[in-house]
């Protein structure tokens, strides 16, 4: 725990100097935006205690930042070019208690004018005339608050031809300024509502509500509860090649460990090995207690299908090592299985008890599924490291394969936090990053996860090669935004009207989905149409493992059970041409169930 005191001892003194030193060298360019948050961040861990650091408000802030740093703060956030003279109207919402620092400072001047969103939301216009090549914009602010800014832009001369070029981020559309535009790409519901006539017919640049934390100073600071240490932790299977020949191992440690391995052997053979890992360090900024740890995954290829192997993982530079553990390898053919589905588990403990008395109850069970939804905040790291420790008895013996869920990748920003951690098939859309979107097959079940955080319609033609390519007797995917749902109604078309219609295509038998916090299962489902039979329709199963649900369920046509006010999570048991689907609570009691035979 840092000194209460304010006031830094000689040492610290000492330090705090060598930094200001460094970052006021006229050799310091500061390359970005994220480069400049870290000086900032690491000078005030330097000096401040943890009450001071969870106090900030904009004069402390001040002190701490360079005549470099408030450039980049100024200037590296949002910039772009423009081949002829410009006006620029950066809207803010009103509801921002401080306005960012540079704003005035630059030369932007706050006018009569506002707009208003289809939310409501009102944004004062701030604007300043920039000549013909770069204009620069600064952050959103020290705080917290969204929505973030949005920028007009429009030529001072009327009738000039205005062309934007050299987009930075990139990313995001440029729209049309006028009423029905839509705002936020991680809300695009939100569109201009009421637009003064002189913006009307402007270039509307667009963004995320996530890009407001891009310099989250004020209340920003965390810890986590459980801390990296030179032991390794956080042991967790995914499987990212063959589930029948290879098994991938992923585990934590503090930076001050530079290496791991895995130690393995055949439980019933005298066949061993070591496997070493590739490490990546991980930093979350505002973390005080645990701000950057050693990420290791590694690979186990060559093994025997339907093979019990036993395991531990250490570092050949350290004395310490996991505890061991076992798992199992796919077999090479069909056989029973057993798999474990939830959704919106939101890093709590109630579901880590949840799948260790699951794995109790089925130790035979070969993965789960997490229909999105893993933490609260995506981008938090202590949230992930809850996440990790409740079902730490249970991640380190059957592989865990996710899908994203839109607090895994909140207001925008990205699931980088969740890509660093997972180590999942590669084999996804083009259209993706790897790992967001992905499929695998163990013994005559297909297993697609999809990501409906991102754009539905690029993930078509990867989902059609799969389910055409696949010879599985029985078809499951699973996303997060429930389209069979009357919470959202029609909400979700876009997945109903691109994903289902490959799903009745290739007769996919379940889909499992989270985001309502009810439990719901619907009948089979084909075209939009009721259907007699499962072997007709697909099942859309919404599953919850927390008990924070929503305590009503609408009624619909399509639903055949729906439960309130219990997270459950569903046990699939599969011998050949039959099914079996249990939904239990923490306790085991049996809440839905049903059989389906092919």
């Amino acid at each position: 725990m840092r000194h209460v005191n304010l006031r830094p001892t000689a040492f610290r003194l000492a330090t705090l100097l060598t930094l200001f030193a460094v970052a006021f060298s006229a050799h310091a360019e500061i390359a970005s935006l994220s480069d400049a948050m870290d000086g900032i961040v690491t000078r005030m861990y330097a000096t401040l205690s943890d009450e001071a650091l969870a106090n900030l408000d904009e004069a402390a802030i001040e002190a701490f930042i360079t005549p470099q740093e408030r450039e980049a703060l100024a200037t590296k956030h949002w910039y772009f070019d423009v081949d002829v003279p410009v006006v620029v109207s950066l809207l803010r919402e009103k509801g921002q208690a401080v306005v960012p620092v540079w704003l005035e400072a630059s030369g932007f001047v706050k006018t009569k004018l506002e707009v208003i969103n289809s939310e409501g939301w009102r944004y004062e216009v701030w604007q300043k005339p920039f000549d013909t090549g770069r204009v620069e914009l600064g952050i959103n602010g020290f705080d917290k608050h969204r929505p973030h800014y949005l920028l007009s832009v429009g030529p001072q001369e009327a009738g000039a031809n205005l062309s934007i070029t050299n987009l930075h981020p990139s990313k995001f559309s440029m729209e049309v300024t006028q009423a029905g535009s839509m705002c936020y790409h991680d809300w695009s519901d939100i569109v201009l509502k009421d637009v003064p006539p002189s913006l009307q017919g402007q270039v509307l640049l667009t963004t995320i509500r996530g890009r407001a934390r891009a310099a989250h100073l004020i209340g920003a600071f965390r810890r986590t509860d459980y801390p990296s240490s030179t032991t390794p932790d956080q042991v967790m299977l995914t499987w990212s090649e063959d589930p029948k020949t290879t098994q991938s191992i992923q585990w934590r440690t503090h930076t001050d460990v530079p290496d791991g391995v895995v130690r393995w052997r055949e439980r019933d053979a005298s066949v061993s090995g070591t496997v070493s890992a590739s490490v990546t360090r991980i930093q979350d900024r505002m973390l005080v207690n645990d701000r950057y740890v050693h990420r290791y995954t590694a690979v186990l290829r060559g093994l025997k299908p339907d093979t019990a192997y036993v395991y531990s993982v250490g570092s050949p530079s350290a004395t310490t090592w996991s505890e061991e553990a076992e798992f199992k390898t796919a077999p090479a053919g069909e056989g029973p299985l057993t798999f474990f589905v939830t959704g919106d588990t939101h890093n709590k403990e109630v579901w880590g008890d949840m799948m260790t008395a699951a794995l109790a109850r089925h130790p035979e069970a070969a993965f789960y599924v997490i229909a999105g939804d893993l933490v609260g905040t995506g981008q938090y790291r202590n949230d992930w490291d809850t996440f990790f420790h409740h079902p730490r008895q249970v991640i380190n013996r059957i592989p865990l394969m996710p899908s994203l869920g839109n607090h895994d990748s909140i207001d925008g920003l990205g699931p980088g936090v969740f890509l660093s951690l997972f180590a999942l098939p590669e084999d996804g859309p083009e259209s993706l990053e790897p790992e967001r979107a992905y499929a695998f097959e163990y013994g005559n079940v297909l297993m697609i996860n999809l990501d409906c955080t991102a754009r539905i319609a690029p993930q078509d033609a990867w989902l059609e090669e799969v389910l055409k390519n696949s010879k599985a007797t029985w078809k499951f995917a699973s996303y997060h935004f429930p389209n069979y749902d009357p919470h959202y109604k029609d909400e979700y078309q876009s997945i109903t009207d691109h994903w289902s219609a490959l799903f009745d295509k290739y007769h996919v038998d379940m889909v499992f989905q989270g985001h309502v916090h009810c439990y719901m299962r619907t009948a089979p489902i084909k075209d939009g149409k009721i259907m007699d039979s499962p072997a007709d329709g697909t099942i859309y199963l919404v599953s919850i493992a927390l008990p924070d649900q929503n305590g009503h369920m609408p009624k619909a046509d399509y639903i055949e059970k729906a439960i309130t006010g219990v997270g459950l999570y569903q046990t699939i048991q599969i011998d050949g041409d039959r099914m079996v689907l249990e939904a239990r609570d923490a306790t085991g009691k049996i809440h839905d169930a049903i059989t389906i035979l092919k």
